[in-house]
Parts: structure tokens; C-alpha cells; sequence
């Protein structure tokens, strides 16, 4: 809970202010020079009685909307939030087998044992220590063990090592071992329970997790000195090692890695310098002589994500680790200007996802980690064993290689009809197979989709439109990790999705010697192309059960390949795909030779449910489908489909290596190859090479994906107008409204809303008050003004002054025609009296 007073001019404005401040609840900690964390957590909303949490499953039972249908809007499914945050915290928990461990039960302890060989065992707290303690928060009547508990564990435990390596990594040649660091990812959730739960925490769990914890976090990198996850960064931040002692060959850091790690130093930084006002936890100067500061570089860092995606794009499972980084820094983060760039970096996934997925499912390329059969995680990308080159990983279930943001948009976007009915893979309706961690971390940050994206996700009707993004190689860039060029391309109706499959990329990073000292580990580095596919929506009980849940019930194109410049499988156009080989799922008949075939997969009279018609064509191996979605135009019938196929590509043939045209239903013409054998950019390529659009769906030559080809973003949503500036466009109404995310300047980061709200960061947009301090005074938290007046003449105008806890007799003035918005994130505040 934050205290904020609107002033707008100096009339009443300091009894207004000293009222407000003087009389606000402050927090039990919050006293001049405070160790409490500048935050408090929202409560929930409301509170329930336990429904399943087992540890094995998240039970959405009384936290969805209806399938289809009005209710099915923005509105509801934010009012269901907390029920599903709810779900989420009860799984996590299992309050019923909440023990402090290791039991054998990984699921039910709150410790976890980490051994490296030559060094003793260490505890580390699960990420079902966080839920433990928001159980309390959305249970009434709960156990009131629980959180002390967590205390417990964390004074049992001791801080781990980060990054890629574990301290039993001491030379090039230890590099085929499987040990790895991994603490950085145990202290996405130490950090949400140090900021949101600090209160609940014993005095010595308090400091043992800030002091230690957090801010003793080691880094063992290899032919380096050892660093820790506070105070600066070195200057080769993006180095995991060398190879050799005398300092040849550079071992990078994954991205994954760089974010966390750097996330929890400057989270950690917040903290300590609360406590100690050491200048190397001075997140805004404690960068090297040749290297940047913890704030600098986290701005860079965030600013990158907008110029160019992911070097680690859609990856398996290191979009969770990400994203837990990025939600820490945006729930945490005292410099407002990080806070706003990983606000925007937040809005720019959401719509990526959005795009890319369809009732939760996705199947994109994807860069680390391909590992058929299983692999350690859930990072699997199995092909059908009678049908070689086809996808056939689940599209629900992360067990079975489903996209890993399944679970935590489900949480955010409430989308939740594909969980409806079980299925043999998936036993429960209306749930998820989860020990609900990370969909617990979702559900405790302080992101909430923005509403035109939120559309894009529950509405339908609104889910027209084509989109490309498009990564390319950033030689400025120190990590050296986006070094790839490939595309994805989606075509969105409300009835389905197309996705292309995507081009192989070569190595995340350099492998060096390790590519000759442990191959097989360092494959998983690489990016893969799965098939094009296209993707029914869910619309019934029957669909589900036939197999909505699996990628062997989508259509396929062309084939998976995890080999750089060996695919490109890019056919996709608004309605249409192709490819060099096509997969007919069970409940698809098999066509004749060179003959359409014509599919009805509509439900007459019911305009609440997604229907489409089908034109197929294979001409040997190749093959290609148009789709028209009658949810969206009802009015066509079956029979005008197929003679309007028919006569608009009269005597149609699928070729390799020549230019085919095929022209839709709404009137695109599509030109586009199937190259094979040629040479060029990879050995085989399926590319739309123009398209001349119709006039039925507006929404498809927005951003023109068809023909503009070299832009990062451009399409119906997402589109780039400059350098690490972002627009997301949601279509309808025609033309839409629409969110700028502007990151030009990494220290000036400003955001459009949909309804032309703008937020700016940075330049005086936010003041810090502390009436105790008396170091040298620049705004901002690690160094504040200490009076009033000085923050009100420093504040831009609509800017914010927060202040922190303590006392002032001062009796400022306040401008005429300055909006000024007064915070004390935790209370404490008096002005005027003692």
C-alpha cells in the first residue's frame, strides 16, 4: 500500500501534503533510515478457502470464464485474477505437505540440497518458499506456521554459485561436466520475498537473506576471480571465463544468466545500501573506470531487448527465467527509469505472445534448448516417429515440450478454454500440469497486461492480423549473443493460427574449444526451425479430446531442423500456407493427387463459435492450404468457397525453384517460392515473395508484412519505427488504438498508453526525499534532496516526489501550474509535527 497526493498548485498544498503524510498507516519497520524495502504488496483482492493444491496441478475450476461467449472480455478476466493467482499459490504451496526438508519430496520441501564435487553440501530455498508465505495473504483461516517456516529455511541455508558453472569448474577441460551454477535463478523468488514479505520475516531471516542471500551470491568464472551479486559490475560482465590461465579465449555468459545475475546485484545493491550507504551499492556510480554502472548497464540491457528480441528467443525454459527478471525489475526497481524500460520490455513479450500464440499454445522456432526425448527438463522437441520432421510435442503440457509461457499467461490473460476437458495427457478439467511456482512468481508481481494487448488474448473477433519480426546480427553489442538472421511470421484469424516454422541459428554463443572438448553439450546452444503448422482455435469438447492439445493434430509444413542454413520455413501469408512437405493430421481425409480438397469445419448457426473452411493441395510431396474463417465472414457458403477457389486458380500447380501465385478468398494475391537445391540463404526455403492485397480484411496490409521485409517489428500489432522504439496496435476498431514503447534514449524511456497517457522516466520525472540525509544531494534514491523544496524545484512538471520515512518542520512552497504527485512507498512521513 503507497500513500499519493495530486498537487497542482500551492493553494491548501502543504496542509493537504503534511495531513495526508502525517496521518497515512505507516509500516511496522518504516523509521528514518530504514532497512524496509521502499514496496508493499497489494493484497489480494479477495480471500478463499483452500480448493486443491497438491503440488501437482493448478485447478482453475472457479477461476475461468465461460469457453465462449459475452462474458469472455477484458473485464472479466481481470476481475478473475486473483482467483487464478489463488490457484496458483495453492498448488505452489500444498499446504497440507509443506515440510522444511530435503524429504525425498521435492515438491513438498522448502530446501533444496545442492552438491559440487570437492565442496561441502549447501541449502537453498525452493521457490515454494514464496508461496508459503502468500498463502496466508489469500486463505482465510490458514496455518500460521507456514511463514515462520520460511524463516526457518532461510536461516538454514547459504548462498549459492550463479551463472553457467559451479565451483568444481576449474579449467577448459572440467567444461564436458554437468555441473551447473543456477543460484541466480533461486534468487528471482528470494528477491520477490525480500521485497513483498519482508515484514513476515524473523529479524535474522531478514538480514540473513539481504546480507547473504542476495548480496553474497557467488559467480565462479572460470580462469577469472570470483564475483558476487553485489556491489558494481566488473567490466567483462558478459564473461563466464576464459579458457586458458594467461587470459586467451573468451567464455560468454547465456543471456539468460546475464539478465538474472545482474538483476539480482541491482535488486541486492537497493537493499544493502538501505543499511550500509557503501558507494560500490550505489547502483547509479559503481561502475568501473571502464565499464558502466549497475544502472547503465541494466538500461542497456532492457534496451537491446527492444532493438533486436532475444539472443535466447522463445527458449525452453529460459523464457521463465527471463521473464522472472524482468517482472523483479519492474515490481522493484527504485530508479524509475529501469522500472519503466522493464515495464515496456513486459508489454512488448505480451504482445509477441499474443501474436504468436492461440488459447495459450504455441509452437515457434526457438533458440536453447533442443533436447529430444525428454532431456533433463521439459526442453523437448520429439518428431513423429512414422511421420520423420513433423512436430509431435505437446502444446499444453510442459512435461511434454509445450511453450513454458503457457502457464504464465494463463495467469495473466485468463484464456483458459484449451484447459476445459481433460485429456490423457492432461487429467483434470479446467487445469494444468504445474507444481505452480512459476505461475505463482506471475501471479505476485505487479504486472498486469495492458488492456488493448489483454484484447488481443480474450477477444476473438479481434485477433485478425499478419505479423513478421524479423532478429538480425548487433556487432555493437558486448555478450556478442544476437548474431543470428531469421524471421517469424504469424497470420492470425479468429478461427486459427498459422505460425512459420522458422530458420535454424547457429551457436547463442561461441562455443570455443568446448564444441571439440563436449559437443553434445554445447547443441542445445543451438536455434531450430520446427514446422509451419496451422493451428485450430479450440472450439469444442470434441476438438480437445481429438487432440487440440497435441502438435500431431495441427497441419504441417516442410520439416524440423536444427542445422543452420539448411531451412527456411517461411510459408505463410494472411489465410495461406505451404511448404516442401505437408503432414494431414487423422482428421483430415487424404487427398487425391493435384485435386483441392475442401473441408467444412464450420457450425451453422452458431456465430458464438470459431469455423472455417479448408482448401488443400498436394502435388507430390508439396503441399499448401488456404483457410477463410466464417466466424469472422458468416455470410460465404461452403459451395461459393469451392467454386470461388477454383476459378480464382484455375489449373494450379505446386513447383519447386518458380514463382507461384495464389490468389485467396478476401482477394490476396500471394506470390511465393518453394526453393530447394538452388543455394541462396539456406538449401531449401519456402518464402512468400510479395503479396498484393485484397480489400476484405484491413487489418492484413497494416505494417505490410507481405512485402517489408528488413525492419525488426512490422505487421498488424507490432511494428518498429526506429531504433528500440516499439508501437503495438490493436486493430479494432479500424484503425485501432495503439501503445508506444520509446527506448531511443535508454535513459529517457517514455510510454504511450492506448489511451494517450504518456509516462516518462528520467530528467526529473522522479524526485527522492530524505530529510536525514546529508551527502551530496542529485534526486535521485541514492542520492536525495533533503527538504521539500528542493525536490519541488527539481521534479519535472506531472512528475513525482517520493519521499521516505522520517520528519521536517520545513514549510515549502509550491508552484503555480506544476502537477506534482507526492509517494511515501511505506509511510513514515511527518511534516510540521513531530
Amino acid at each position: 500500500m503507497r500513500m499519493r497526493v495530486n498537487i497542482v498548485s500551492s493553494h491548501r498544498a502543504l496542509l493537504c501534503l503534511a495531513a495526508a503524510l502525517s496521518l497515512f498507516w505507516t509500516c511496522p519497520s518504516a523509521i528514518a533510515g530504514s532497512k524496509h524495502p521502499y514496496y508493499q504488496r497489494p493484497l489480494p483482492t479477495e480471500t478463499y478457502a483452500d480448493w486443491a493444491g497438491d503440488t501437482a496441478h493448478i485447478d482453475f475450476t472457479t477461476a475461468h470464464m465461460p469457453a465462449f461467449g459475452p462474458s469472455t472480455s477484458v473485464s472479466e478476466a481481470g476481475r478473475l485474477f486473483t482467483a487464478r493467482a489463488a490457484a496458483a499459490i495453492s498448488d505452489a504451496t500444498g499446504i497440507g505437505s509443506v515440510t522444511l526438508g530435503p524429504s525425498g519430496f521435492p515438491n513438498n520441501d522448502l530446501l533444496e540440497q545442492k552438491s559440487y564435487s570437492g565442496f561441502e553440501s549447501i541449502f537453498i530455498p525452493t521457490a515454494k518458499c514464496l508461496a508459503a508465505m502468500a498463502y496466508p495473504d489469500f486463505f482465510h483461516g490458514a496455518r500460521q506456521d507456514v511463514r515462520p517456516l520460511v524463516s526457518a529455511a532461510i536461516l538454514a541455508s547459504q548462498p549459492g554459485w550463479c551463472g553457467t558453472f559451479g565451483p568444481d569448474i576449474r579449467q577448459a577441460t572440467d567444461l564436458g561436466k554437468t555441473s551447473e551454477g543456477n543460484y541466480d535463478i533461486s534468487q528471482m523468488h528470494l528477491l520477490q520475498i525480500a521485497y513483498g514479505y519482508y515484514d513476515e520475516l524473523s529479524q535474522e531471516a531478514q538480514d540473513h537473506l539481504v546480507l547473504d542471500l542476495l548480496g553474497g551470491g557467488h559467480i565462479h568464472r572460470v580462469y577469472l576471480g570470483n564475483i558476487y551479486t553485489s556491489g558494481g559490475p566488473p567490466n567483462d560482465w558478459a564473461r563466464a571465463g576464459r579458457y586458458d590461465p594467461l587470459g586467451g579465449g573468451r567464455i560468454g555468459e547465456t543471456e539468460n544468466h546475464i539478465l538474472m545475475i545482474h538483476t539480482a546485484r541491482y535488486l541486492s545493491n537497493q537493499l544493502l545500501y538501505q543499511r550500509d550507504h557503501d558507494p560500490s551499492h550505489d547502483n547509479r556510480r559503481n561502475g568501473p573506470s571502464d565499464g558502466p554502472s549497475c544502472t547503465d548497464l541494466m538500461l542497456a540491457l532492457l534496451r537491446n531487448i527492444l532493438r533486436d528480441d532475444f539472443s535466447e528467443y522463445n527458449a525452453k525454459p529460459y523464457q521463465e527465467e527471463t521473464r522472472s527478471a524482468l517482472l523483479n525489475l519492474y515490481s522493484y526497481a527504485y530508479d524509475d527509469e529501469v522500472r519503466l524500460a522493464a515495464r515496456m520490455v513486459l508489454d512488448y513479450v505480451s504482445a509477441h505472445i499474443a501474436v504468436s500464440s492461440s488459447d495459450l499454445r504455441r509452437m515457434v522456432p526457438f533458440r536453447r534448448r533442443n533436447e529430444s526425448g525428454g532431456g533433463d527438463h521439459h526442453h523437448r522437441s520429439d518428431q513423429m516417429a512414422d511421420h520423420p520432421g513433423f512436430m509431435d510435442v505437446g502444446l499444453i503440457n510442459w512435461d511434454l515440450g509445450a511453450d513454458p509461457m503457457v502457464e504464465r499467461f494463463a495467469i495473466q490473460a485468463g484464456n483458459l478454454r484449451a484447459l476445459e476437458t481433460g485429456a490423457p495427457d492432461r487429467p483434470w478439467a479446467w487445469g494444468i500440469g504445474s507444481d505452480g511456482t512459476g505461475a505463482a512468481m506471475e501471479a505476485l508481481s505487479d504486472y498486469r497486461l495492458p488492456p488493448s494487448i489483454h484484447d488481443l488474448f480474450v477477444n476473438d473477433l479481434h485477433r485478425r492480423f499478419f505479423q513478421r519480426l524479423r532478429r538480425t546480427p548487433r556487432s555493437d553489442e558486448v555478450e556478442g549473443s544476437r548474431n543470428c538472421d531469421n524471421v517469424e511470421i504469424y497470420a492470425g484469424s479468429p478461427s486459427y493460427l498459422i505460425s512459420a516454422g522458422g530458420r535454424p541459428a547457429t551457436f547463442a554463443i561461441d562455443p570455443g574449444p568446448a564444441a571439440l572438448l563436449a559437443p553434445s553439450s554445447q547443441e542445445q546452444q543451438l536455434g531450430v526451425a520446427v514446422t509451419t503448422s496451422f493451428m485450430p482455435t479450440i472450439s469444442s469438447q470434441e476438438w480437445l479430446s481429438g487432440g487440440g492439445g497435441q502438435a500431431r493434430n495441427l497441419i504441417q509444413f516442410s520439416h524440423f531442423s536444427a542445422h543452420p542454413d539448411e531451412v527456411e520455413n517461411y510459408g505463410v501469408a494472411p489465410d495461406f500456407a505451404f511448404g516442401i512437405q505437408m503432414y494431414l493430421p487423422p482428421w483430415v481425409p487424404t487427398p487425391n493427387d493435384r485435386e483441392f480438397l475442401f473441408i467444412d469445419r464450420s457450425y451453422p448457426g452458431r456465430g458464438d463459435l470459431p469455423g472455417y473452411y479448408l482448401a488443400i493441395f498436394k502435388d507430390g510431396d508439396l503441399g499448401c492450404l488456404e483457410a477463410f474463417d466464417v466466424w469472422l465472414h458468416p455470410g460465404l457458403s461452403f459451395s461459393d468457397f469451392k467454386r470461388g477457389v477454383l476459378n480464382r486458380n484455375p489449373g494450379f500447380r505446386l513447383r519447386t525453384n518458380v514463382e507461384m501465385v495464389y490468389t485467396t478468398q478476401n482477394g490476396n494475391r500471394v506470390r511465393f517460392i518453394i526453393q530447394n537445391g538452388l543455394g541462396g540463404t539456406a538449401a531449401h526455403s519456402d518464402r512468400v515473395l510479395g503479396i498484393d492485397y485484397g480489400a476484405s480484411d484491413p487489418a492484413d496490409n497494416m505494417g505490410d508484412a507481405g512485402n517489408i521485409t528488413d525492419r525488426f517489428l512490422n505487421g498488424t500489432i507490432l511494428n518498429s519505427p526506429a531504433d528500440a522504439v516499439v508501437e503495438i496496435t490493436n486493430p479494432v476498431p479500424y484503425p485501432g488504438t495503439k501503445i508506444t514503447l520509446d527506448m531511443a534514449n535508454q535513459w529517457h524511456p517514455k510510454r504511450i498508453s492506448e489511451t494517450g497517457e504518456v509516462e516518462e522516466a528520467g530528467n526529473g520525472h522522479e524526485v527522492w526525499v530524505d530529510f536525514d540525509w546529508t551527502g551530496p544531494q542529485e534526486g535521485d534514491f541514492f542520492r536525495p534532496f533533503n527538504t521539500i523544496s528542493a525536490a519541488v524545484a527539481a521534479v519535472a512538471n506531472g512528475g513525482v516526489i517520493k519521499i521516505m520515512p522520517g520528519f521536517t518542520s520545513e514549510k515549502p512552497s509550491f508552484p503555480r501550474n506544476k502537477r506534482i504527485r507526492f509517494v511515501a512507498p511505506i509511510g513514515g512521513v511527518r511534516i510540521g509535527a513531530q
